[in-house]
């Protein structure tokens, strides 16, 4: 199947993701009722606005159908349908929030069909958390299961995920069933079971002490502590500079083997300043003691996200896994 993905809400792109891809703000397959917004940090989420679908055609029918998104939520008080999987007109299943636990839900056909899966979302907006979903469609044999932030957090075997039809062909986002309010997704993608290594965005937070802590830990006794946690505490643990030239290069877990290939490498901090005026800082990766950072970035005195992408390691061309398991994340004060 064509590769469909989305970071930062980029468009769907057609083989190998580039930095065009990621930092692009439109996906030209959907249309309907929908609105990009913008988070903090230049970031698009996808919600909707008013009854309509925007539908995803998938380039192949799908036995097995892999979704991956960040979850916004803007609407505590009713159930909340994100997506319906669909066979041409007949709905397999929805994945929805529940009105009153905030839990996310797969259910088989439509709404008033019993529920086959439950699991645990925190509710606030502009969450940090990253989902996949895996469903296996069958009558009998059927599977559902939720990642939250690489990690299986529950999964069901052996159940009818079917509703009408057999295979998925399409995803009707924000479809009829009981939407209201205002939710919806950012750093979307969707694949099938045998190409997702090629699509996923996996995140790896750092964990390990790194060749460089200029900066002051608050909160917690180390550089590395204060900045792990996912989602993010903000003000609770955090490293600060007043010192132009300061810099962290702090260790992370790399994937151990998780995916085949790495087609980019995206640094992502949550940072701003303590004081008006202008203060920049530059993101960047450590491998093998060759430095390469991305432009200055600017930075508020609220916190937001902030990105820089690397296609080749530093100091070479493209990436293998072993090379990203042994590259540190860094982040300097450049002004």
């Amino acid at each position: 199947m064509t590769l469909r993905a989305m970071e930062s809400f980029g468009h769907a792109p057609t083989g190998a993701v580039t930095s065009a891809d990621l930092l692009s703000n439109q996906w030209t397959a959907l249309s309907g009722g929908f609105a990009l917004v913008d988070l903090t940090g230049g970031r698009k989420y996808l919600y909707r606005t008013a009854n309509g679908a925007c539908t995803l055609a998938l380039d192949s029918d799908l036995s097995t159908l892999l979704m991956g998104f960040r979850f916004h939520n803007r609407s505590n008080t009713n159930r909340e349908v994100f997506a319906t999987f669909l066979d041409g007109a007949g709905a397999l299943g929805l994945l929805l929030k529940e009105k009153t636990s905030g839990h996310l839900s797969y259910i088989v056909g439509t709404y008033i069909s019993p529920r086959i899966l439950t699991t645990t979302v925190a509710t606030a907006a502009g969450s940090d958390d990253h989902w996949v979903i895996k469903v296996v469609f069958d009558d009998v044999a059927g599977s559902v299961e939720f990642y939250k932030n690489g990690v299986l957090d529950s999964s069901v075997s052996g159940v009818d995920t079917i509703g009408i039809g057999t295979e998925c062909d399409s995803i009707s986002f924000f479809s009829n069933y009981y939407q209201y309010g205002a939710f919806g997704f950012s750093d979307l993608w969707v694949d099938d079971a045998t190409n997702h290594g090629e699509t996923t965005v996996l995140y790896r937070p750092v964990d390990a002490a790194g060749s460089s802590a200029d900066w002051t830990a608050t909160g917690a006794g180390t550089n590395e502590a204060c900045v792990d946690e996912v989602p993010p505490d903000d003000d609770t643990t955090y490293n600060v500079s007043g010192t132009v030239a300061d810099l962290d290069q702090l260790g992370q877990t790399g994937m151990d083997g998780a995916v085949g290939s790495v087609l980019a490498v995206q640094a992502h901090v949550r940072a701003r300043k303590e004081a008006a005026g202008v203060t920049t800082m530059k993101l960047g990766l450590l491998h093998s003691g060759t430095h390469s950072q991305g432009a200055a970035v600017s930075l508020n005195e609220t916190y937001e996200q902030r990105t820089a992408i690397f296609e080749d390691v530093p100091g070479g061309s493209g990436w293998t896994t072993a090379q990203f398991d042994a590259t540190e994340v860094t982040y300097e004060h450049d002004s």
